[in-house]
């Protein structure tokens, strides 16, 4: 079968206009469009506004844990397929997008530790790229200090029945990069760094066929 360029990002905090897109097949945002509840809607719209833009075929987005619009139903994308616990193929691949973090309560899209068992469990197995906000537990899960993992553990032990071919995260701005495994390419495709949320990450580009 042919060939698909993928571009994945996330963690753009409204500086999305300042992302140079390489040319790709299928571009994925993995959530927080937003950035501490700053003007949301227009933060949303002008996304959306700036898809409508880019010169490809099939962009794929979820929610972040600053996406509050996302998760109150009061905004939908007319340029992207937006995912919410849900599936979406193109030409035979399959992509599952679902947006909750743990831990974070009182920000957009928190679940609980039942919760995320029931939304983790729903996640079909054999996908090809798994698109989730949350890292999973000890994968380019890091902050700044290095010292406490803050990946979802709940995520990480569905990965073993999911085995996504690709995990596409981001949340955890200081661990951008990706990790390869024996089954799984992992990327964190958080764009901003440091507290000023400064645009320093490219978008990674990988390709499957």
């Amino acid at each position: 079968e042919s060939m698909k360029t993928v571009c994945v990002i996330a963690d753009t905090h409204r500086k999305h206009r300042g992302v140079e897109i390489p040319p790709c097949d299928i571009l994925i945002h993995c959530g927080d469009f937003c950035t501490f509840r700053k003007e949301d809607q227009e933060t949303l719209e002008d996304v959306d506004d700036w898809f409508s833009s880019l010169d490809v075929e099939h962009i794929l987005c979820i929610a972040g844990n600053h996406d509050f619009p996302l998760e109150r139903r009061e905004f939908y994308f007319s340029h992207a397929r937006y995912l919410e616990d849900e599936e979406w193929e193109i030409d035979g691949l399959r992509f599952y997008g679902t947006p909750w973090c743990p831990d974070l309560m009182g920000f957009a899209f928190y679940g609980n530790e039942a919760e995320l068992q029931t939304r983790w469990k729903a996640i079909p197995t054999g996908v090809d790229v798994l698109i989730t906000h949350t890292p999973p537990h000890g994968y380019l899960d890091l902050p700044t200090s290095r010292t406490v993992n803050l990946g979802c553990p709940l995520l990480r032990e569905e990965l073993d029945r999911i085995r996504p071919r690709v995990h596409a995260f981001g949340h955890v701005h200081a661990s951008f990069g990706s990790q390869q495994t024996e089954d799984t390419l992992f990327i964190n495709a958080a764009l901003v760094k440091g507290s000023n949320l400064e645009l320093t990450n490219p978008p990674t580009v990988f390709t499957l066929e």
